[in-house]
């Protein structure tokens, strides 16, 4: 049985959350946020991952639960070394629960139970309701803002467009440019390992100190079927050899009414400027196709982020990017210096 953590505290205690959770959490989300998502969704999420079932924490008052923490497993390399890091994600107080101080030991005996599985690093994108409870009171460290970028395929299709105007949204939207496709074979789908390996080489060596160690395996396990987001690969080649490759995807019918129509932009990697471009225009052009609205990505690369520029996306918000260390040999100062750290939709739990 998972043990007890903290004491009890007014009619409810916290404890480790186990496989047997899976249906009080979606429960809990359904109170908290008013839907559910994918069963499959939330099964691939919490129990699917290489690195074991998600550490999570619950707030527990008899038969119900008043609330949830849990970060995301992944590795992480800073420098030259990979570590057991994590982002943090799915933060849930009841309502009935608000003020009891919940969020607060949900978090820190989340993270207790993260370092005692070896976790060394973990991350976060916080809104703006979690923000002051992470940094103020939970010793987190907000490094610098992570940029949003949109890309505008349909914006005809947003509710707050008045019917008078949707062609003409539309119109301006085409001629937004999206680079050049040509001198390319194109394949939508995956490469095989021998083909990815240098462009994840590329990745590992020259981006950031601190990034999420992008391997084959996590490429299948991150963009898996069971995810419930379609996502699809674009790959191009020269003579039969892979210059660059992109991941988009997009909520599956599984998410009913609350699928957004958003395409997201989760993975571009290579080291020809040329193929990377080429890949982009696919992927807003299959996006198109696909009848989304905006294509969308979080991304603080320099080089793909004047690709984005040059393929009419334009910088919607800034996302606070957050980091806590759990482990004190780990270099500190390097984890904690917002220069070091290289962002790409796929980090993102939400994408």
């Amino acid at each position: 049985m998972p043990k007890t953590l903290n004491k009890p505290a007014a009619s409810w205690h916290v404890r480790e959350a186990s496989g047997n959770d899976l249906d009080p959490i979606r429960t809990l989300y359904a109170s908290v946020w008013g839907y559910n998502r994918p069963s499959q969704f939330d099964q691939w999420r919490f129990f699917s991952l290489p690195e074991g079932p998600v550490p999570a924490a619950l707030a527990v008052d008899g038969k119900r639960l008043a609330g949830s923490y849990s970060v995301w497993p992944t590795k992480l390399r800073v420098g030259n070394n990979v570590v057991l890091g994590a982002q943090s994600m799915d933060t849930m107080t009841h309502p009935d629960y608000q003020g009891q101080g919940v969020f607060t030991k949900l978090a820190e005996s989340c993270y207790e139970i993260a370092k005692l599985r070896g976790y060394k690093v973990l991350y976060g994108f916080p809104n703006p309701q979690s923000y002051p409870g992470f940094v103020k009171r939970l010793g987190w460290t907000h490094t610098g803002d992570i940029t949003h970028w949109v890309r505008l395929l349909k914006p005809s299709m947003h509710p707050k467009v008045p019917p008078l105007g949707r062609v003409l949204v539309d119109t301006l939207a085409k001629l937004l440019p999206t680079g050049r496709s040509t001198d390319f074979n194109f394949k939508r789908t995956k490469p095989n390992d021998d083909e990815l390996q240098p462009l994840l080489d590329h990745w590992r060596n020259e981006t950031g100190i601190c990034k999420i160690d992008r391997t084959a395996e996590w490429l299948a396990w991150r963009y898996a079927k069971e995810s419930e987001n379609n996502y699809r690969w674009v790959s191009a080649y020269q003579n039969e050899t892979l210059i660059a490759a992109g991941i988009w995807g997009k909520q599956s019918p599984a998410w009913g009414n609350v699928g957004d129509n958003r395409a997201h932009l989760v993975e571009l990697f290579g080291k020809d400027q040329q193929g990377l471009r080429a890949v982009l225009a696919e992927i807003i052009s299959d996006a198109t196709a696909a009848n989304s609205m905006v294509l969308e990505t979080l991304c603080n690369i320099d080089y793909l982020c004047k690709i984005f520029r040059r393929a009419g996306f334009y910088r919607h918000r800034q996302a606070p990017f957050i980091v806590k260390c759990l482990d004190s040999s780990l270099p500190i100062t390097k984890l904690l210096t917002h220069e070091n750290w290289c962002i790409m939709g796929g980090d993102v739990d939400t994408f």
